[in-house]
């Protein structure tokens, strides 16, 4: 069996499912059945994942009627807080019981769901008999006016979505716009928490459609760790900026009387 796990945002997303995962030899494990969802659980309990996360694993592995060969957790872009918790308790869990790990990009899993709820494509091939080719963006919350953004496009049915750009920590504006560019010219979704973080902000996006979508279904969420490498533990977390802590660092300094110096110091020595 494999578990997946997603704490990007305010969802926490535990999937335990039939297979297994592609090892370090790049050798795959899956033992030849139809893979098969055996168990979900879904909360949202924003600031709460810590003490929920664990019993409801533990509660769920209980219930099984097997092993769990390997663990998958999405590494963000996401809640610092949120990405941090979902990498330490599959890394605990891994060495725990020696079971290979993957880390999971959040935005592709969003945008596969967006593409499948959108219709994939745009609605008809063009009258030169190309393919017609539509986008999906997403946008999820990075702080206040800003968004993580990445675009994908998708042309023909069986097609994979390819990324535009690599993941980038955007003001909505600048989001805003790069969504406008392409709208019109193709199908355009949108969809992710910036939205609702952001309504005036991404309102009349005109030529696009906004799809009200904050999670990956938890079928995507088992294709992406049956397709994923197993090479960790560790895996890397996905940052697109700096934790707020580290870019306020001058002034939280300030207000325990330390100079930005000192704060550094004192950090780097904790850190040994």
């Amino acid at each position: 069996m494999i578990l997946a796990v997603n704490t990007a945002e305010e969802t926490l997303q535990l999937v335990l499912a039939r297979g297994g995962p592609v090892g370090r030899d790049g050798r795959d494990g899956r033992d030849g059945r139809n893979e098969l969802i055996l168990e979900i659980f879904e909360e949202s309990c924003a600031g709460r994942m810590n003490e929920v996360m664990a019993p409801a694993v533990a509660a769920m592995l209980a219930r099984a009627s097997g092993k769990v060969a390997a663990v998958a957790c999405v590494r963000g872009p996401g809640s610092f807080t949120g990405v941090r918790l979902g990498l330490a308790f599959a890394t605990g869990l891994c060495l725990a019981r020696q079971l290979p790990m993957a880390g999971l990009d959040y935005l592709p899993l969003l945008a596969a769901r967006g593409f499948a709820e959108s219709g994939g494509v745009a609605g008809a091939n063009r009258a030169d008999g190309a393919d017609s080719c539509a986008e999906v963006h997403v946008i999820t919350h990075s702080r206040t006016a800003k968004v993580y953004h990445q675009g994908f496009v998708r042309c023909g049915q069986e097609s994979a979505p390819v990324p535009l750009e690599p993941p980038r920590d955007l003001t909505v504006q600048a989001a805003r716009e790069i969504i406008l560019s392409s709208a019109g010219e193709k199908a355009v979704t949108v969809l992710g928490s910036g939205l609702r973080r952001n309504p005036e902000a991404f309102a009349g996006l005109t030529g696009a459609t906004l799809l009200p979508i904050e999670n990956p279904t938890p079928e995507v969420l088992v294709q992406a760790a049956l397709a994923a490498t197993f090479d960790g533990p560790p895996v890397a977390a996905l940052y697109l900026r700096g934790s707020d802590a580290e870019e306020n660092l001058a002034k939280i300094a300030a207000g325990r009387g330390l100079t930005e110096e000192e704060a550094l110091e004192r950090m780097e020595r904790a850190m040994r």
